[in-house]
């Protein structure tokens, strides 16, 4: 494993020969009459493992995707932004900007974000972070193959690219890694209370390694997978979009509850309002396996009632919902501290976990170069230990967090009875799984899916069907292109 280049700046690079991009610069030329002056690419991702846990301050492992939002973008000399997407069902919005406290984020009447509200959070970051200082406006047409509300951070990415266009539209640049967080903090305008994975992988990634992101400060640390293992992404054609409910932000109220309360339990007094599951443990000093053991201990019950937290708080209900809980999640009466925390404990040991074992395969690989050979056993018994990793991280999504759905589920138990392990990526609620599968059976895996669930399931054609489900590897991250 490596540090990737977490200082260096987004790559300015040659733009490519391609069918996507040529299109792309012709819906731009129809529309505006010009050529753009340049085209940002951010990808999609796939958490590999490490799900709702980023928030509460632990590592992750997720990868990019060749799937990306492509944002080609003209200059202008008015404080306008005209925008466009290259797909005809998403209406056009033409807007004027003079300060970031003017981009007002509003949803449709069903509560439903605008597919624009994700561009306006980016551009509503970056002149907050310039103090309203901008040189151009920008004309924008927007492309994207991620799959949207399919836990492959389609709306990050469109965040991300938004964001980092206009920065670059007004001649600033800034480290990979202060860009990250800039755009995590600019997703937090649509209302849920995200952590940072989405943004980060977005720029640190690495074409052929997943990452091992750490927080304060933010790190990437490149980690190299088993070479005869494959991730395929399914889609379980359930959409979930976090913003259109309270369902994600309950999770972090829940998860920030029972942070204090443990704090609090442990006989400690401390200033901080508001802490997570990590800054728990620090504070605490007790590793994962006894952090499980104390919540077990001081949260012992399935539920807590609203006044029953505020008694063990020392607080009462205004200054709870001023305090701890969002506008969407004020209504609340009962919360499941127990259960979220035991499975962001329990997810972060098998982050830590999976990280190790790809280590030692990397390790024993060179081993045995070196001898000549690499026992098969050995690579089996890998793949097997990272799946349970992954398999056992679906059944904590799915029984602690509540956030899995009966689609991803049927996923899943399809998988187990061909062998191969998945679990449910991104937010959950619908989206996709990703399966650890070896290489030797990717196709005859996807077939399996495609006629199992797809045609059989949901009565698909199967030329469909295929475009649900795919075999992929590690991309690399964003870029500009001139």
């Amino acid at each position: 494993m490596s540090e990737n280049g977490d200082t260096e700046e987004v790559p300015i690079i040659k733009i490519p020969n391609s069918k996507r991009i040529e299109c792309l610069n012709k819906i731009f030329q129809d529309e505006f009459h010009s050529k753009p002056a340049f085209v940002v690419r951010v990808p999609g991702r796939v958490n590999i493992i490490g799900e709702h846990i980023d928030y509460c301050g632990y590592p992750v492992l997720p990868m990019a995707l060749e799937q990306d939002i492509l944002i080609a973008v003209g200059l202008t000399n008015d404080h306008r932004v005209y925008l466009r997407n290259s797909n005809c069902k998403y209406s056009s919005i033409d807007f004027e900007i003079k300060s970031f406290d003017d981009i007002d984020i509003k949803p449709d009447s069903n509560g439903k974000p605008f597919w624009y509200n994700y561009v306006l959070c980016g551009i509503k970051g970056a002149l907050e972070y310039l103090n309203n200082k901008m040189k151009h406006g920008l004309q924008i047409v927007v492309d994207g193959n991620i799959p949207p509300a399919s836990g492959l951070s389609s709306s990050s990415a469109l965040v991300s690219a938004a964001c980092l266009a206009f920065l670059h539209a007004q001649n600033v640049s800034l480290k990979k890694t202060d860009i990250a967080d800039l755009c995590a903090k600019s997703e937090r305008y649509i209302g849920t209370q995200g952590g940072g994975m989405d943004q980060a992988i977005a720029f640190l990634a690495e074409k052929y390694c997943a990452q091992y992101i750490t927080w304060q400060p933010l790190k990437a640390t490149a980690v190299a997978l088993p070479e005869d293992a494959a991730f395929v992404v399914a889609h379980s054609l359930a959409e979930a979009n976090k913003a259109a409910t309270n369902d994600y932000n309950r999770r972090v109220i829940e998860c920030r509850l029972a942070a204090k309360i443990l704090v609090l339990s442990s006989g400690l007094a401390l200033n901080e309002k508001i802490l997570t599951l990590s800054r728990a443990q620090t504070l605490i000093n007790k590793d994962l396996k006894e952090m499980i053991m104390l919540v077990n201990k001081y949260l012992p019950k399935t539920e807590y009632a609203k006044d029953e937290i505020c008694k063990i708080l020392n607080i009462n209900e205004e200054e709870l919902e001023n305090t701890y809980l969002t506008p969407n999640t004020k209504h609340l009466t009962e919360f499941k501290l127990k259960q979220r925390a035991l499975h962001v404990y329990g997810e972060a040991l098998r982050v830590e976990e999976f990280r190790r074992t790809c280590a030692n395969c990397v390790m024993n690989g060179k081993s045995a170069d070196s001898n000549g050979m690499l026992n098969g056993d050995s690579k089996k018994n890998t793949l097997i230990v990272l799946g349970k990793l992954m398999s056992n991280s679906h059944d904590s999504l799915r029984n602690l967090y509540e956030c899995s759905h009966d689609n991803l589920d049927r996923i899943v138990d399809l998988s187990v009875k061909m062998g191969v392990h998945c679990r449910l990526t991104g937010a959950g609620w619908g989206g996709c799984v990703v399966a650890l599968c070896p290489k030797n059976i990717v196709n005859d895996y996807m077939e399996m899916l495609i006629d199992e669930y797809y045609v059989k399931h949901f009565n698909i054609e199967k030329s469909k069907a295929r475009s649900y489900v795919f075999a992929t590897t590690p991309n690399f991250g964003a870029s500009i292109y001139l």
